[in-house]
């Protein structure tokens, strides 16, 4: 059965009306209308259930874009980005929302009343839960500590509304119940892919206990020393869906292209659950706007994709001038996912009969991935290619890494995860014993906080997931559960211009833009250059980018140098707005935003 969105808006219309009857006590609330829902006449049965947890899918969604992060290089502002600059304080922080958790805890409270094949009820039980462990667990990743709530309060339920922050390791150790009821609970079908079922949960509670177990062991704030826990949790519940074989990853000529501008991904096996998208019904996104807008992906990830020689992979950086290569020159004998993902010289995009030309004021890397392939898709909210939501290439790499995270990742284990990626990009296997005596000193650096033994391994199963789930919006949360916050105080930079003058983009060997220091510089160039390559002209000077250094290198945004600090641990959380501990005096500030 394919959720359409249309049907989850009114069944939302009429679920929040009853969410909004459960406060009322008005004696003309004792009679009840035949033709309207009610609370006194819904939750009897295991349909009910499953309209109620039909609202909460929109509780989880797809991205197609990393903003923000080492990742990209944005032009507009982002929460971490004031954070980092100091703007943020408990008086203008904004005040944390609830409704959702209530709308679920509403649901919950009165599951019990259904009654017919207990096994439906409980899967939709099950699958409320899994939604609320989900939303609780955003809360922590914003505040660590925070309230719990099993049921929805009502307004004399003082004792609860003014309650005090319950300890994250309460919170999680709910959160994670939920999890374990419902991975016990839901159904077992592999062919509802826009559904969530047994599998879906058990990728969820991966998800979870990947992270947390992360934040436990690179978060020494937190005094909670029990990562390993959530780690075996993560890679058992991985393992349960690798031993399922309801799932295998994509393969052929652009297939791992294909998973992100695809109009129909029902068949596709590597999809747990993906969002489904219909120009015929209406339901589209925004995915087809993103290129070239108001991002463009960093230097900083092009260079962790794998140089390929002679059957081998080297790291960019063992290539002779690598931090000098032009954009006509990145692309050679790399990961051919660099290229499906990073818009490659000569693109054409659908609709247009010239290759593009990128825009050099956000980087001049545009994300060709999620493009869609039809010109009517490329303006904002027009896009009807499906999304992945989950998919079995995430579920291989949280597997490989709680392992690695545990000490006990094995080669066999590399082979039916890492390398069955690798195998679909068209990238040279990996071994275990290499990982662990050449350590690259790039990735080293960048995470100083691994020390575990496997520490190879570890670098380069992040390597890989930074690769493979590009622009998935998963980069900025693998930052902060590794303690990497620090990695987002350097103002990203983009693609690498060897000189002022004219600059072949599209690898034509004809110019398309003239970047000049000064106007006078431009009123210089010939008016029959400018008419003859259609010339498209940057003046440095009064500019919102620059050349890192001066008159050459890479570009970067003016406004982001030298801008951000990261405090550690205090950015890693975010503030109690001062109107919440206003009306409840019971609250305590964070404790990683002492005043």
């Amino acid at each position: 059965m394919t959720i359409n969105k249309s049907i989850i808006k009114i069944v939302a219309i009429g679920f929040v009306g009853i969410l909004g009857l459960s406060g009322c006590n008005d004696s003309f609330m004792d009679k009840y209308s035949e033709t309207s829902i009610t609370e006194e006449g819904f939750f009897k049965s295991a349909g009910d259930l499953e309209l109620a947890t039909n609202y909460m899918y929109q509780y989880v969604s797809s991205n197609y874009w990393d903003v923000a992060s080492d990742n990209v290089m944005y032009t507009e502002d982002a929460s971490i980005y004031s954070k980092m600059r100091g703007e943020v304080d408990p008086d203008n922080a904004g005040v944390w929302s609830w409704g959702s958790i209530r709308n679920v805890n509403f649901m919950l409270a009165r599951a019990g009343k259904a009654e017919g094949d207990i096994a439906e009820i409980n899967h939709y039980i099950g699958l409320a839960r899994m939604f609320r462990a989900k939303l609780y667990y955003d809360k922590v990743l914003s505040y660590s500590d925070v309230p719990w709530y099993s049921r929805d309060l009502q307004t004399t339920d003082t004792e609860e509304l003014f309650k005090p922050q319950d300890p994250r390791s309460l919170v999680v150790d709910s959160i994670m119940a939920d999890l374990d009821f419902a991975v016990k609970n839901m159904k077992d079908v592999s062919s509802g892919r826009t559904r969530w079922y047994k599998s879906g949960a058990l990728a969820m509670q991966a998800r979870i206990a990947l992270a947390e177990g992360c934040w436990r062991k690179y978060h020494s704030e937190l005094g909670l020393n029990d990562a390993d826990r959530f780690f075996k949790i993560a890679a058992e519940a991985c393992k349960e869906i690798m031993n399922s074989g309801n799932y295998e990853l994509s393969i052929g000529e652009g297939a791992y292209e294909a998973l992100f501008s695809s109009q129909d991904l029902s068949s596709n096996k590597e999809m747990i659950i993906f969002e489904d998208y219909s120009n015929e019904l209406g339901r589209k996104h925004g995915a087809g706007a993103r290129f070239d807008w108001t991002t463009g992906l960093s230097r900083d990830l092009m260079e962790d994709y794998y140089v390929i020689e002679d059957g081998k992979t080297k790291t960019f950086q063992e290539v002779p001038d690598y931090d000098k290569k032009t954009i006509l020159e990145i692309f050679e004998n790399r990961d051919p996912r660099l290229g499906q993902t990073f818009m490659m010289p000569g693109f054409v995009r659908p609709g247009a009969t010239e290759p593009h030309r990128q825009k050099l004021s956000i980087g001049g890397y545009p994300q060709v991935k999620f493009s869609p392939g039809t010109f009517d898709q490329l303006e904002w909210d027009k896009a009807y290619t499906d999304l992945p939501l989950i998919r079995y290439a995430e579920v291989l790499l949280m597997y490989a890494e709680a392992k690695a995270e545990l000490g006990e990742l094995t080669q066999d284990d590399i082979d039916q995860t890492i390398n069955l990626i690798r195998d679909r990009a068209g990238v040279p296997r990996a071994t275990l014993a290499e990982w662990m005596a050449k350590i690259d000193p790039v990735q080293a650096n960048r995470y100083p906080s691994v020390t575990s033994a496997q520490k190879g391994a570890i670098l380069e199963i992040r390597r890989e997931r930074r690769i493979e789930l590009a622009c998935e919006g998963f980069r900025y949360g693998d930052l902060m559960r590794w303690g990497a916050g620090k990695l987002m105080e350097k103002a990203p930079e983009g693609m690498y211009i060897a000189k002022l003058g004219y600059i072949d983009l599209t690898g034509d060997g004809q110019p398309d833009y003239a970047v000049v220091a000064t106007q006078a510089d431009a009123d210089a160039i010939p008016q029959e250059d400018k008419e003859k390559y259609k010339l498209s002209i940057e003046i440095l000077a009064g500019n919102t980018f620059e050349l890192t250094e001066g008159d050459k290198g890479h570009i970067r945004m003016i406004s982001q140098v030298n801008k951000w600090n990261f405090i550690e641990p205090k950015y890693y959380y975010s503030p109690i707005a001062t109107q919440d501990i206003v009306l409840n005096s019971n609250l305590g500030q964070n404790k990683y935003w002492p005043k």
